[in-house]
């Protein structure tokens, strides 16, 4: 199969979005979908999500989230929290076009997602200057567009359910719609949709978890008693089916669900092959998200960052051979230690 020319010379794809990217399964399915349709291609899939997101949001993190990355194409979903906000059309557009303008002026290829529509009617109408807005900076800036709002629509007229009980987020067949949509917008019409989440590569998966505790703004590895084995698979039977892509992609998970009254501790352990700075890859709840290493803290988290592997990236000093990894959520985290990238600039 012949590459579509949106995605010849592309290796690595960042989905960037609000909380219908963060966390969501259909950047998992795209990726799978083309790593089938063109298994030497070895593409890489970032996923930059941030729930609660606005295009002035995205903006303001786009050099550290998005272009630190050295993507090859962007994969731009956002404009829902701006049309439930009521953001200003004017400053929407501004956003809008600063956002690709910093993409395509790196010679950076862009699909521009419209987003899934709204349950309620009423708020429906309040979309469609957005949506018109995503048409126009989209044009201008020669980038793609996958229309995920109109196969929503289709797609909610036959029945299928798309969206969840609050009319915003994403139902069941929500995931594969938006799916779909970027894959005809990438130019792969009649490919079908690879439905499956994979173990993100190089995440520590073994993991202990403490007894919980109050979660009173004051943490210390001290206060953690009682471990015991982590059960990944006890914890996707007792999961909602939104919350199982979580522990597929590797995740530790105290709790089922975020818990606002306990956090608990989490142990693991990592064997550096040499002693020298790694790349901590970190993703998941931030309140709180924090993380030591043979009791030294190094990581803590101070604004949400996504509900995802690599969402955050810091360089961390590891002695060579077997470092104790302790973490503290609420709800999930995402670690694991890589070597330094060295990847050209784009050209």
């Amino acid at each position: 199969m012949q590459r579509p020319d949106i995605l010849r010379n592309v290796r690595r794809i960042v989905f960037v979005g609000d909380s219908l990217t963060d966390g969501s399964s259909y950047p998992d399915y795209v990726m799978n979908t083309l790593d089938e349709c063109f298994p030497d291609a070895s593409f890489e899939m970032a996923n930059a999500g941030v729930c609660g997101n606005t295009a002035a949001d995205l903006r303001k993190r786009l050099e550290a989230d998005v272009l630190a990355r050295k993507p090859d194409l962007v994969v731009v979903a956002i404009g829902t929290n701006d049309a439930w906000q009521n953001r200003p059309a004017a400053s929407f557009r501004d956003d809008m076009e600063n956002i690709l303008r910093a993409l395509v002026e790196r010679s950076i290829k862009v699909l521009v997602v419209l987003p899934s529509p709204f349950g309620d009617p009423a708020r429906e109408e309040n979309f469609l200057a957005c949506l018109q807005t995503l048409r126009e900076t989209a044009s201008k800036y020669h980038a793609r567009i996958a229309d995920a709002h109109a196969l929503f629509l289709e797609w909610q007229k036959a029945g299928r359910e798309v969206l969840g009980p609050d009319g915003v987020h994403h139902g069941r067949d929500g995931f594969e719609a938006m799916a779909r949509a970027v894959l005809d917008g990438l130019g792969m019409n009649n490919i079908p949709v690879r439905m499956v989440v994979k173990s993100w590569p190089g995440l520590i998966t073994e993991w202990e978890t403490s007894d919980p505790v109050e979660r009173d703004g004051s943490y210390d590895p001290s206060e953690a008693k009682g471990w015991r084995k982590f059960d990944r698979k006890a914890l996707m039977s007792a999961q909602t089916w939104w919350n199982v892509p979580f522990a597929e992609r590797g995740a530790w998970m105290p709790f089922p669900e975020a818990n606002e009254k306990q956090v608990a501790y989490g142990r693991a352990f990592f064997d550096a092959p040499r002693a020298g700075e790694y790349e901590m890859r970190i993703g998941g709840s931030p309140a709180p998200q924090i993380v030591w290493i043979n009791g030294r803290k190094v990581w803590e988290a101070r604004a949400p960052h996504g509900y995802h592997p690599d969402a955050d990236r810091t360089a961390v000093g590891l002695p060579a051979g077997r470092s104790e990894i302790i973490v503290v959520s609420n709800y999930m985290v995402f670690l694991g230690f890589y070597e330094p990238e060295r990847r050209e600039e784009n050209k």
